[in-house]
């Protein structure tokens, strides 16, 4: 892994000579041991083992360096020496003073020079040594002597196998340096050299204050200027990093996103309900109802928060549960192996901060156990709404087939009994693109006698070659759709560019939205984002839906409220269901725009009027509980009703609910059991264990509740794990966010 080595000690004033074998030994070095071709790489002498034993036994946290790694790994003449090297140049007292001490980094072997010698300081700043040496050996104060060391091969592939890079570094970095170490940045003075050692080339740095009294360096400012140093070295390294990571979020969205999504299936289906959750939510529930104080975990006493953990830990057995957990540490240690080798302990799902809405959450249920308030359970709602598609006769009529005249012939060629189909083969044959088309569509038709897709895919590859663009298009969405053709992207995306190119504003919605979702191709947000809005500009009301629900969920591009709702508004004016469903519900929840209950209502209304389903499930909610909307029971139920009759599961769910409990209607059981059984094959999970429970003689009210528990906790857990394939880090506390946000902005790396 490649790393940096960081070391920060300091000479004190008036430094005295110690240890005087070492020094003795590196006066010697050139001469005695500096291995050649020949010999460096013989076993290293017993001096300079006894050496080493005796240079580990004085500073023992030599063995964290680069060098020493080296020498364990293979121990040789030349590791050897210059693990020695490095901890003689790393303890600057073994020089005896400052002066030595300032001329040795400056003018030693594989210093490299700028000059006569190898000192260089701020830019613009030339460096008298002389006076470097007077400077510092007279300075008052301490002087702090950093070493930054890296690994041969990381140096070269990065660049940091030069002065100019290690000069254009520190110069970069000296305001940073200086904070760390309290140093104002006009009273901070710096001189440093660069040796090109053969393994571990380093630069030294000394450093310190006009001001004697001001440097004070502690053991996280010795960390943050390691930290901030290596983001900069290593910067092409992070961009690769952060590549690679985008590659494996997008891998985890179309790979492992199948995985957890199976995993939220199975939670969903509520397969198997723990029902000490249920017995605990009871408990609680009792002990709330005593509670005087606020009804939030935090105000909670400690027995009370007891109950509260000890759900959160049944709800951790869940094997989903579990999984997704552990799913969401993967990610976690993924992101602080990028600042640290050290990696926390694994927390236990209640003790984990990043988890503790989930505790209020169980309050809130809890809670809810005693509420004979009506729960619909359609969490889930915003997940299931269908993309919107185009007919393929809208995009005939956005450009029309020419008349009859220009692509039929006269009444004496007019063949019977099947006048249409010889006429439209006659002109195909011919080359008429126009005809071409109209037989392929004829031959794609089920209800035809001459219904044969293979003919007809033939004769809209026919119509494509000859530009027509709605051929293009037509056959462009068989082939990534599979309809009539295999599924072929490359050969699709031929086609739906060809009709772009033409600026055909269904193919550049259906190639944008594509590239929006990345489901057949790599994302691509910038050239989905011009493509979409190219289609909207020409009208195009599902492009404009969709870019405007883009904006508003700020999943794949930021959240801009304000384009969503322009470009929502457009779209529902031009009549779009989706949109009109969308606005309606936006402008109903007042939360992210101003609060609109009539204009909600209109729009909702248009929407159920042609049969959007979510419009019409919402429209009943709305009406039954009566909270914005005047109540009306008669409504509400006509809406539930032509919602279900469609199949909707939510609107099942809760009709069944109706006449299971007598509310707003009489009841009637088998009506119940009819519509749970109905939404519990449409895949409701509530209504699966309503029925269950049902059947069993058990008390409903608690495994619902446990089952919301275990959705919503999947779905706070899926959130996460996406909010972190999108870069929003929610993984790490606000100190270790702001340090990657800051790393990403000096990379250049868009901030979503």
């Amino acid at each position: 892994m490649a790393k940096i080595i960081l070391k920060s000690p300091y000479l004190k004033p008036n430094a005295v000579k110690h240890l005087a074998n070492y020094t003795k030994y590196i006066a010697k070095r050139d001469g005695v041991e500096m291995p050649d071709d020949s010999k460096k790489f013989l076993e290293a002498t017993a001096n300079q083992q006894k050496v080493i034993a005796e240079l580990l036994a004085a500073y023992p946290d030599s063995r964290e360096l680069n060098e020493f790694e080296d020498y364990c790994r293979n121990i040789t003449r030349e590791n050897a020496d210059e693990f020695i090297l490095r901890i003689a140049e790393t303890h600057g007292e073994l020089f005896g003073n400052r002066q030595n001490y300032v001329s040795y980094i400056a003018t030693r072997p594989r210093a490299e020079k700028i000059a006569e010698h190898g000192l260089f300081t701020d830019d613009g700043v030339p460096v008298v040594l002389a006076q470097a040496v007077k400077e510092v050996s007279e300075h008052t104060g301490n002087v702090w002597t950093h070493i930054i060391s890296l690994r041969r091969e990381d140096a070269r592939r990065l660049g940091y196998d030069t002065v100019d890079q290690w000069q254009t570094l520190l110069r970069s970095q000296r305001n940073m340096i200086a904070q760390q170490m309290k140093i104002k940045p006009g009273n901070f003075r710096w001189y440093a050299a660069f040796h090109n050692e053969s393994h571990h080339p380093h630069i030294h740095m000394m450093a310190f204050s006009s001001d004697p009294k001001e440097p004070y360096l502690t053991e996280q400012g010795i960390r943050t200027i390691k930290s901030e140093l290596a983001k900069e070295i290593f910067r092409q390294d992070n961009i690769s990093i952060y590549q690679k990571q985008t590659g494996y979020r997008d891998t985890l969205r179309k790979q492992g996103a199948e995985i957890i999504a199976d995993i939220i299936r199975r939670i969903n289906s509520g397969e198997s309900i723990n029902p000490v959750i249920g017995e605990m939510l009871y408990r609680l529930n009792d002990r709330l109802q005593k509670t005087n104080s606020k009804k939030v975990y935090g105000y909670l006493k400690p027995e009370v928060k007891s109950i509260v953990d000890g759900i959160v830990d049944e709800l951790e057995k869940d094997e989903n549960i579990r999984r997704l957990y552990d799913l969401w540490y993967e990610q976690y240690f993924n992101v602080i192996r990028n600042y640290t080798d050290t990696m926390p302990d694994k927390l236990p799902l209640s003790q984990n901060k990043e988890f503790k809405s989930i505790k209020n959450s169980i309050i809130q249920e809890a809670l809810a156990l005693s509420d004979e308030q009506f729960t619909f359970e359609d969490e889930q709602i915003n997940n299931d709404i269908p993309s919107a598609e185009p007919s393929y006769t809208e995009v005939e009529n956005a450009e029309s087939l020419p008349l009859q005249s220009e692509t039929g012939f006269s009444e004496q060629e007019t063949p019977a009994p099947d006048p249409e189909y010889f006429r439209l083969l006659s002109q195909a044959e011919k080359g008429n693109r126009y005809a071409q088309y109209g037989l392929a569509k004829l031959l794609l038709d089920r209800e035809s006698e001459r219904y044969d897709p293979g003919t007809a895919v033939e004769w809209l590859i026919e119509s494509a070659q000859k530009g027509y663009t709605v051929a293009q298009y037509r056959i462009g969405k068989m082939y990534l759709r599979s309809e009539h053709a295999p599924k072929d992207v490359m050969y699709a995306f031929r086609w739906l560019e060809a009709a772009e190119k033409q600026n055909n504003q269904y193919a550049q919605y259906l190639l944008g939205k594509t590239y929006l979702s990345g489901s057949d191709v790599m994302q691509d947000i910038e050239k989905a984002v011009d493509l979409l809005t190219k289609s909207a500009d020409q009208g195009n009301r599902y492009a404009t839906y969709t870019l405007g629900k883009a904006y508003l969920d700020g999943k794949d591009i930021p959240k801009d409220i304000g384009k969503a709702l322009e470009l929502l508004t457009v779209s529902a004016d031009k009549g779009f269901e989706a949109a009109e469903y969308v606005l309606g519900k936006l402008l109903f929840g007042g939360e992210q725009v101003s609060k609109d209950i009539p204009k909600a209502m209109d729009y909702l209304t248009k929407a159920a009027l042609k049969r959007n389903q979510f419009a019409q499930y919402l429209l009943g909610k709305l009406y039954l509980a009566g909270e914005d909307v005047p109540k009306d029971s008669v409504q509400a139920i006509y809406w539930l009703s032509k919602s279900a009759e469609q199949g909707n599961m939510y609107a099942e769910y809760a009709l069944g609910k109706l006449y299971l409990y007598g509310r707003d209607v009489e009841r009637y059981f088998e009506k119940a059991i009819a519509l749970l059984t109905a939404a519990v094959g449409h895949g409701n999970p509530y209504a699966a264990l309503l029925l269950q429970n049902i059947r069993n003689n058990r008390n409903w009210s608690y495994a619902l509740g446990s089952l919301r528990l275990l959705i919503q906790l999947g779905r706070i857990f899926q959130n996460r794990l996406d909010d972190e394939r999108k870069g929003k880090i929610g993984l790490v506390d606000k100190k270790l966010r702001s340090q990657i946000d800051a790393k990403k902005a000096a990379h250049g790396i868009r901030q979503e």
